[in-house]
């Protein structure tokens, strides 16, 4: 019918200039959180490959897989900061409408907030008295536990505040604190570093992610109707059990590939030297650069929409749809990537670190691999299916450090990356095989 724009059968017709007007403004607004988040990320990426540069020129291969090793101790604390709850709250206050069920969520997210900032940064002191920095690889590193465990209350709240505002969809706000911390945190680093040296990168990398936490905060703060929501303790058993299942989930994610991650480090550190760390590191940093970029969209975005939804069937269209766009973009990201490998280790890092560039292409494809598992995970979680995620945490932990040390008497520098080519395909296999048992029956052709 000319003149009119038809949207669906049984619905009113309209003039084009409105109804097609209306359409592409709700199609700008249902993809803005994807931008926002698009953004975000970008600056993280950019402030990361910085970060890196600078490290990698100032430090070289040797200093820097050190550095990687004490950055992954306090990535541990840091993800379970504030309870390891982030999914959870996403999840349960995206599914509710109410100010005041939202208030109660949030209740609930700070009470474990506290009890586990105590009991992290108890650990953090201990491992400082106890440790002696062997798990950090220096003896003289053991200080930084202390800096580890006065950040955790800062670190833990802001985390409860950033899943509450992507729990509301307030990406914007969600992104405006990224953007301004991991910038802020740069800064800060480099000027440690320029005024310390090495201790400064040190101290740098264990403060950078309390400031976006102090800015997320902040943020929370200067609301009228937010303020006294982090102050209020709930006692509230249903909503903790439920938390807590989110916690036991994260709990794995945190002890099992990153505790894998250290030993292989410590193990590579001690047989070859921490020069092929540095290697490796420098590769599985990229890497963890642009799986940060999907994990963000897959928490932030594909997390609160597939639990919106309360058929099985209609998430696993969306799940389809989404995976598939995102394997997409993946595979000829990598393509290119793999194509100017050599010219990537040189601009991010230094002329010293051209050997990491053998590494690439079996990291892409464990990435890739992992990029399917972690859809399955995100449907599961939404479907509250926590033992399935759990399991598979735990599984590719064990894996990725066994198959290390099977491999690592024959291929060496090359252990690692094998391993998480052999072990992130398993873990898709087996997600994938369990998808086919629990869900419900479905034509996902369709």
């Amino acid at each position: 019918m000319r003149g009119t724009c038809l949207l669906g059968a049984g619905r009113y017709l309209h003039s084009a200039s409105g109804s097609c007007g209306r359409f592409r403004r709700n199609t700008l607004f249902e993809f803005a959180p994807l931008l926002f988040l698009g953004v975000s990320t970008a600056v993280r990426l950019v402030a990361g490959f910085i970060l890196l540069k600078y490290l990698a020129v100032q430090f070289g291969p040797g200093s820097f897989g050190l550095l990687t090793q004490v950055m992954g101790v306090a990535a541990i604390f840091y993800m379970f900061a504030g309870g390891g709850i982030t999914n959870g709250l996403i999840r349960n206050i995206s599914a509710v409408f109410s100010l005041e069920e939202q208030q109660r969520w949030i209740s609930a997210g700070i009470t474990i907030n506290a009890l586990s900032s105590l009991a992290l940064s108890a650990i953090a002191i201990a491992l400082a008295l106890l440790d002696g920095g062997v798990i950090l690889g220096d003896p003289s590193h053991g200080w930084l536990y202390l800096v580890i465990a006065i950040t955790q209350v800062v670190v833990g709240a802001g985390n409860v505040v950033l899943a509450y505002f992507s729990g509301i969809g307030e990406v914007r706000t969600f992104a405006t604190a990224h953007i301004a911390g991991n910038t802020l945190s740069l800064l800060l680093l480099i000027l440690l570093v320029e005024a310390v040296g090495f201790n400064g990168a040190l101290l740098g990398a264990v403060l950078g992610p309390a400031i976006t936490g102090v800015i997320a905060l902040r943020q929370f703060f200067v609301r009228e109707n937010h303020r006294g929501m982090l102050f209020r303790i709930s006692w509230e058993p249903p909503l903790l059990k439920n938390l807590s299942s989110y916690a036991a989930v994260m709990v794995c994610a945190v002890t099992a590939v990153p505790v894998a991650q250290l030993m292989i480090r410590l193990a590579m550190g001690k047989s070859l030297g921490w020069n092929f760390v540095g290697y490796w590191q420098a590769v599985a940093k990229v890497s963890d650069a642009y799986m940060a970029f999907i994990g963000v969209i897959f928490i932030n975005y594909l997390l609160p929409k597939l639990s919106k939804l309360r058929s099985d069937a209609a998430a696993l269209r969306v799940l389809r749809h989404f995976g598939a766009s995102m394997l997409g973009i993946f595979f000829f990201a990598g393509i290119t990537m793999y194509a100017v490998r050599h010219y990537v280790i040189l601009i991010i890092y230094s002329q010293t670190f051209s050997p990491a560039s053998d590494l690439v292409l079996p990291q892409l494809v464990g990435d890739g691999a992992r990029i399917g598992t972690l859809l399955l995970q995100y449907y599961f979680m939404s479907r509250e299916r926590f033992l399935i995620v759990m399991t598979l945490e735990l599984m590719q932990g064990i894996a990725l450090y066994s198959f290390y040390l099977i491999f690592a008497a024959s291929y060496g520098a090359m252990a690692p990356v094998y391993s998480h080519v052999v072990t992130s395909g398993l873990m898709l296999s087996i997600a994938v095989g369990m998808l086919r048992i629990v869900k419900d029956p479905v034509d996902l052709r369709a």
